[in-house]
């Protein structure tokens, strides 16, 4: 049937179209150069370019291909149900956000968009790793139950963020989403905190929500505090750390430089603390002993003063040879000690200013005792971490990104170096320092044998498969020979 005037009417204004008018109009849009969309009919978005979800384009498309992507939501608005930061410190503002009760997960594949946070402009005088110490940044955290029983999941969360005290036009760098993959969670090893560390944002007052991503497959989980938790009450991480797990939440965090900056079990500077107090104890132990042994103090102590900073320069050494000069930011044990013990070793040989045996005696106790020392700090500086496990014996502890029960690999490293340098000293004492070299060969040995059981329980992959079993080799055959010495002797 013809449309009657009225429809052609209608549909020269604007008006509703009739079926088959809407049939016939509906077309598929091809390349822009080649095809151009009918009047009135919008294009359909080409596929991969729609923004996450909670953030719309800073401009309508066209304007400004550059515009970041901001919150949707006006500024003055509140925060929408789901997870937001958690509470603030007593100053008012906290550099780490912890989030709960997340929203309804976000359906992700594995085509998903990057995070579009633009990167941020270093000084090309100023150091890498110089720029990223000093740089602002917000660390949040997002805590989660992984359960009692299962098969270990990984977990995504991402996160997104908007600048509050902006004054005029925000920029691209005033709002932020990222999103951070966790593998091997351990159901029975939490509950479980996911840290993301936010760079090349304006520094400032930022409001950071966070909600987790399902993936295609993935195992469900669930926020932490539970759902219908008590306001007041208070949550913490399982015995003996008992990590505070904040209840109520806050919106608003403050950028914090990467040395300020707040992880759930991480204490700042307790590395360089405990390391330094182990050097002290280490040089002042020896002292104790040379003294006791009526042997001078000068060359002794300066070969001694010079073994660390062989061991310094060997720790460095090694760990940028074992990641292949990728990474600058740590230290190797097992460079420490070959880079001292190649000091001493020369020291024994060119002559010390005492017997070797005596320096050796006296060295042996004073670096395993302050290996102990030093050693936790890896433990709260969140380095040399152990797998997660859930048994009891587990502690929990965080490696700056995942925070759950794990292995304490660095306690019982530093129990080992204990135990030896404790027995070494008692023998030293009783025996004296001239008879003890053989001694102290041994307790180094033995030490570096079950430092080799404990690598096992450590979270990082192997680089060298062949490592543990020479390192081991080489310190019993080092064991043997200090037997036969001290049978001899």
């Amino acid at each position: 049937m013809p449309p009657s005037k009225k429809s052609k009417k209608n549909n020269r204004r604007g008006g509703p179209a009739s079926p088959a008018s809407r049939t016939a109009r509906t077309v598929t849009p091809g390349p822009a150069s080649s095809r151009k969309a009918p009047s009135g009919l919008i294009p359909a978005k080409p596929p991969g370019q729609d923004p996450p979800a909670g953030l719309v384009p800073a401009k309508p498309p066209g304007q400004d291909p550059k515009a970041g992507l901001v919150p949707a939501k006006p500024p003055s608005q509140d925060l929408p149900p789901g997870l937001v930061p958690a509470k603030n410190s007593s100053r008012g503002r906290a550099p780490a956000a912890a989030l709960s009760r997340p929203d309804p997960p976000d359906v992700r594949t594995a085509a998903d968009a990057k995070p579009e946070t633009p990167p941020a402009k270093n000084d090309d005088d100023v150091p890498k790793w110089a720029a990223k110490a000093v740089e602002e940044l917000l660390t949040p955290t997002y805590w989660l139950d992984p359960g009692e029983s299962g098969e270990p999941f990984s977990a995504t969360v991402r996160f997104s963020g908007k600048r509050t005290d902006v004054t005029g036009k925000p920029g691209p760098r005033d709002s932020f989403w990222q999103e951070e993959t966790v593998d091997g969670i351990v159901p029975g090893s939490g509950p479980v905190a996911i840290t993301a560390e936010v760079r090349g944002i304006n520094p400032g007052d930022w409001t950071v929500t966070a909600r987790s991503v399902a993936r295609v497959g993935g195992r469900p989980y669930r926020a932490y505090p539970p759902s219908g938790h008590d306001p007041a009450g208070v949550y913490r991480a399982p015995w003996p750390r008992r990590v505070g797990i904040p209840a109520e939440s806050t919106a608003t965090v403050h950028t914090k430089s990467l040395l300020f900056s707040k992880v759930p079990g991480i204490i700042r500077f307790a590395y360089a603390t405990l390391v330094g107090l182990g050097v002290l104890v280490g040089l002042g132990l020896m002292a104790l002993l040379l003294t006791h042994g009526h042997y001078s103090l000068f060359r002794p102590m300066l070969f001694s003063v010079i073994a660390i900073v062989a061991g310094v320069i060997g720790g460095k050494s090694w760990y940028i040879a074992v990641h292949r000069g990728k990474k600058f930011d740590g230290w190797c044990i097992q460079g420490f000690v070959a880079g001292a013990a190649v000091v001493v070793a020369a020291a024994a040989l060119a002559g010390p200013g005492i017997p070797a045996g005596a320096f050796l005696a006296a060295a042996a106790p004073s670096l395993l005792i302050g290996m102990a020392i030093g050693r936790p700090g890896c433990f709260w500086a969140g380095c040399c971490t152990g797998r997660p496990i859930a048994a009891r014996w587990g502690i929990w502890s965080s490696d700056r990104r995942l925070g759950c029960r794990r292995a304490p690999a660095q306690l019982l490293e530093a129990l080992a170096a204990l135990i030896s340098g404790g027995t070494v000293l008692a023998v030293v004492l009783a025996v004296g320092l001239a008879r003890s070299g053989p001694v102290a060969v041994v307790g180094l040995a033995v030490y570096t044998l079950c430092r080799q059981f404990i690598l096992g329980l450590r979270a990082e992959p192997r680089v060298w498969r062949y490592g543990r079993p020479v390192t081991g080799t080489i310190a019993a055959l080092a064991l043997i020979l200090g037997v036969v010495l001290l049978v001899r002797s």
